[in-house]
């Protein structure tokens, strides 16, 4: 009876980290995207100010 419940906690931990460590990627990938999206613009508006973000 332990033994299965110790299985249990073992797997919801797993679970947990995976969770977790799939959360931090998906925000460091966001974060990238965010960053070439803003140099991407910065470079625009630097080549057509009078378009720029409002």
């Amino acid at each position: 009876m332990i033994r299965v419940m110790c299985e249990e906690l073992k797997t919801k931990d797993v679970e947990k980290t995976g969770l977790i460590q799939e959360k931090e990627f998906t925000q460091k990938k966001n974060e990238v995207f965010i960053s070439i999206a803003e140099e991407i613009g910065d470079k625009v508006i630097k080549v057509r100010p009078h378009l720029e973000a409002k």
